[in-house]
């Protein structure tokens, strides 16, 4: 075999392995850089040729550290002499990798490498988290029906009751402000019916029209008043005078999602009091709004389950866990966004963001 040959199969080799698009590293045991593809090379921290890699030492130049990763488990994979794969999110800011290391056996001259293989996760990840709340959509699909039929029907009598008593009150009636109250409580408690089963089946929003979402806005505030009182909470609420934020949708709909935030705002100050902020800002293309508290905060560990069907922190009795899953329903039927920030003991802030119509 000429040795142009093999200067060949080797050149076919290494292309080969450049064209896989995830990052591999050979390395000595000593967690050395011996050799690597041209994915590692474009996903390095420090430096950017393959020259600049090789003799330096893999943390240093994939993870941006002066001392091996606290996670990893290469060097076991020596010791134990048996392949290993883990998860990290410690080589980048919010990234996750799947790392694969593969054992070689010792060379003639009884040094040992390892192959490692870095494969970025985090979309798969997000898939799978998507998959995993449509499945528990699905549960709650078969529940749905049920409990709407269940509610509806005394729901419907309130309604009727409520639009009968108004009729035959005269306009000065002191009573008439309260009887309006009901009237309207009643329909936003049907709206959130119509939601749930909308949730449950992911439909589109009904009768989508163009409305001003600062109306949508001042009406539900109007509606928790009392709760803000009862509880000492202060409200700042940040809209221009004269302004008006025309978005395409449902109004019941997202006058839930807002009663939602702001309900669970209340809760989370419900002890001592505080500040709910309530910010609305625009651009061109969408409308912004913020809903800020002073309270407890949610944990870190339980941040990424809120939207979750069924899932609360809220004792038996005070909580069902559907108030944000059927909210996040509403914002992605409107073609919107729904994000929240959180620091225990710093307070919430959630941010619904929908399109302009």
């Amino acid at each position: 075999m000429s040795v142009e040959f093999i200067e060949e199969l080797k050149k076919q080799w290494m292309a080969m392995i450049d064209a896989i698009g995830d990052p591999l590293v050979l390395l000595s045991e000593d967690l050395t850089i011996v050799r690597q593809n041209k994915a590692y090379v474009d996903n390095a921290l420090v430096g950017s040729s393959f020259g600049e890699l090789v003799g330096r030492k893999c943390y240093e130049v994939f993870a941006s550290r002066t001392s091996p990763c606290t996670h990893c488990k290469i060097k076991s994979v020596l010791q134990k002499k048996k392949n290993s794969t883990w998860n990290t999110t410690e080589l980048r800011a919010d990234r996750e990798f799947q790392v694969r290391v593969h054992a070689l056996p010792a060379d003639q001259f009884g040094k040992r490498h390892m192959v490692v293989h870095y494969q970025d996760v985090t979309d798969m990840r997000s898939i799978q988290e998507t998959l995993a709340r449509a499945d528990k959509l699905a549960a709650l699909g078969k529940l749905a029906g049920g409990v709407a039929h269940e509610i509806n029907s005394p729901l419907a009598g309130i309604l009727a009751f409520s639009q009968m008593a108004l009729r035959e009150m005269v306009p000065d009636n002191p009573h008439r402000s309260d009887m309006e109250q009901i009237e309207d409580a009643a329909r936003k408690c049907k709206a959130i019916v119509e939601g749930l089963l909308g949730f449950a089946r992911q439909e589109k929003p009904e009768e989508a029209t163009s409305l001003d979402l600062i109306e949508v806005l001042q009406s539900t505030l109007r509606l928790v008043a009392p709760l803000l009182r009862k509880h000492h909470i202060e409200l700042l609420l940040s809209i221009s005078d004269g302004e008006k934020a025309w978005v395409k949708g449902h109004s019941g709909k997202l006058g839930q999602v807002i009663l939602n935030l702001v309900s669970n705002a209340i809760y989370a100050m419900k002890e001592g009091g505080g500040v709910l902020e309530i910010r609305l800002s625009q651009s061109d293309s969408d409308a912004t709004i913020s809903v800020q508290d002073s309270g407890t905060g949610i944990d870190v560990a339980i941040l990424g389950r809120i939207f979750d069907p069924f899932f609360t922190t809220k004792p038996v009795g005070e909580g069902t866990g559907l108030g944000l899953s059927i909210s996040y329903s509403i914002v992605k039927q409107h073609g919107g966004e729904i994000k929240v920030v959180s620091s225990p003991g710093l307070g919430t802030t959630f941010t619904l963001v929908l399109l302009k119509g």
